[in-house]
C-alpha cells in the first residue's frame, strides 16, 4: 500500500469516527428531546387545570417544538444511514475495480492488441462508474442536507390548535379521575362512618 492509499485510508477511519459521533451525540439529543416532551406534557396539563391560557399555550407550543424536532433529528439519521449504506457500496464498487485493474494489468501482458483495449476500456469504465458514484453521493448529501435544514421551520397553527384539544382533553380527565376518587373516598368514610354508628 503505497503513501496515498494509506493516507486516504486513515482519512476514511477518522470520517467513520466522526461520523459515528455525531450519530451518537444526535440520538442523545432525541432522548433528551423525548424527556423534555413527558415534562413539558406534564407542565401544560397543570396549566391547563389552572386555567392559565397563556402559560398553557406557550408550553403547548414547547411541546410541539421538541415533537417537530425529534421528527426532524430522526429523518436525518435515516438519511445518514442510507448514505452509509450507499457509500460502502461505492466503496466495494472501488475496490473492485481497483483489484480487477490490478488482475487486468498481468492479462494484458500476455494478451492480443484488441483483447488488450477491451480490457483496458472496461478498466476505465470501471474506475470512471466508482468515480462518479461518489461525486453523485457527495452532492446527494449536500442537497438534501438544505432541504433537511429547512425543515421544519413553520409551525401550523393546526398542529398547535389540535395539541392543544389534546392536552385539555387529558388534563380535564385527569381532573375529573381525581374527583371521583375524592367523592368515592368520602362515600367510603360516610358508609363505614354509618355502619359504626348502626352496629352500635
Amino acid at each position: 500500500m503505497n503513501w496515498f492509499q494509506e493516507r486516504k485510508q486513515r482519512q476514511e477511519i477518522e470520517r467513520k469516527m466522526r461520523a459515528r459521533q455525531g450519530k451518537k451525540a444526535v440520538e442523545r439529543h432525541i432522548l433528551k428531546q423525548q424527556r423534555n416532551i413527558e415534562r413539558y406534557w406534564g407542565l401544560a396539563k397543570r396549566a391547563a387545570r389552572l386555567k392559565d391560557e397563556a402559560t398553557f399555550k406557550q408550553i403547548s407550543a414547547f411541546v410541539l417544538a421538541a415533537k417537530r424536532d425529534i421528527t426532524m433529528w430522526e429523518k436525518r439519521l435515516l438519511f445518514f444511514d442510507m448514505v452509509e449504506a450507499r457509500r460502502d457500496q461505492v466503496a466495494a464498487a472501488a475496490e473492485f475495480a481497483q483489484a480487477y485493474q490490478e488482475m487486468a494489468k498481468s492479462m494484458l501482458a500476455n494478451s492480443n492488441p484488441q483483447n488488450m483495449a477491451k480490457i483496458q476500456q472496461d478498466i476505465e469504465m470501471g474506475m470512471m462508474k466508482a468515480e462518479m458514484m461518489d461525486d453523485m453521493l457527495a452532492n446527494l448529501m449536500d442537497v438534501s442536507e438544505d432541504m433537511l435544514d429547512e425543515f421544519g421551520r413553520e409551525t401550523e397553527a393546526g398542529e398547535l390548535e389540535q395539541l392543544m384539544r389534546d392536552l385539555r382533553t387529558e388534563a380535564e380527565q385527569e381532573a375529573q379521575g381525581i374527583d371521583d376518587a375524592e367523592i368515592e373516598a368520602g362515600l367510603d368514610a360516610i358508609d363505614a362512618l354509618l355502619n359504626k354508628n348502626t352496629s352500635a
